[in-house]
C-alpha cells in the first residue's frame, strides 16, 4: 500500500540482534578479558558512511579494535544448520567461528557465490582496510534445497523493496540460536590470550598495521 522501504530484514533483523544480544550479555553478567563494543551504523547503502566515520573517528583507539563480526542481513528465513562465512577463510576467526558452530551442532560453508564480493560490499569493509580481520553472516543452505529457493526468492521478492516488511514470515527461534552463536563468538574472541590475525595467504594481510 505504499512505496516505503521498510527494511525489517535489511537491516532491521541486524539491528534487533545487536540489541538482543548485548541485552543477553547484561543479562547473564558476561564480563570478558576485552571490552566488546555494539556498534550500529547508518549509510550502508550510500557507500559505508557510518562504518567509514566510525573508523575515521572511533570511540575507541583503532589499534585497540581486534576483531569486527557483522551481522548485516543474515536472512532467519528457515532453521539454522548451517552458517555462510564470509572471510572464514581470511583470518584466525575462520577457526573461531568453526569452533563455536561445531558446539552448537552448526556446519560452517564458505561464501557459495565470492563472485559477488559480499566480504568488500559490506560494513566490515572499512574495519578490514584498517587492518581488523573480519566476518560476516548468512544462514546457509544445501544447493538445490527448499532453503536456497526461500533465500534466492527472497533476494528476488523482498531486497531493496517495499514488501521487506513485518508481514514477512520469520524463523525466530533461528534467529535466537543464531544471536546466541554471534554472542558466543564475540566472548571467545574478547577472552582469547590472541588477537585475530590475518592469514599468511590473504589478499587483505596488507592491510595489517605493523
Amino acid at each position: 500500500g505504499d512505496r516505503l522501504y521498510n527494511g525489517a530484514m535489511d537491516d532491521g533483523s541486524g539491528i534487533a540482534s545487536l540489541i538482543e544480544i548485548a541485552d543477553i550479555a547484561k543479562q547473564e553478567n558476561l564480563r570478558p578479558r576485552r571490552s566488546i563494543l555494539f556498534v550500529a551504523v547508518t549509510g550502508e547503502e550510500k557507500g559505508l558512511l557510518g562504518s567509514q566515520y566510525f573508523t575515521s573517528a572511533p570511540t575507541v583507539p583503532l589499534k585497540n579494535i581486534v576483531a569486527d563480526i557483522n551481522m548485516d542481513m543474515y536472512l532467519p528465513l528457515f532453521p539454522l544448520k548451517s552458517l555462510q562465512v564470509m572471510g572464514l577463510e581470511e583470518s584466525t576467526l575462520g577457526a573461531d567461528i568453526r569452533a563455536v558452530a561445531a558446539k552448537a551442532g552448526i556446519a560452517v560453508r564458505p561464501d557459495p557465490e565470492p563472485e559477488r564480493n559480499l566480504f568488500i560490499r559490506s560494513d566490515q569493509y572499512n574495519f578490514i582496510r584498517n587492518g581488523v580481520p573480519a566476518l560476516t553472516f548468512k544462514f546457509g543452505y544445501e544447493k538445490g534445497s527448499p532453503e536456497e529457493k526461500l533465500a534466492k526468492d527472497w533476494l528476488r521478492e523482498r531486497y531493496h523493496a517495499p514488501s521487506d516488511d513485518l508481514n514477512q514470515p520469520v524463523n525466530k527461534p533461528a534467529a535466537a540460536e543464531y544471536n546466541r552463536i554471534m554472542l558466543n563468538l564475540g566472548m571467545r574472541v574478547a577472552d582469547a590470550s590472541t588477537r585475530p590475525h590475518w592469514n599468511a595467504g590473504s589478499f587483505f594481510k596488507r592491510f595489517e598495521k605493523n
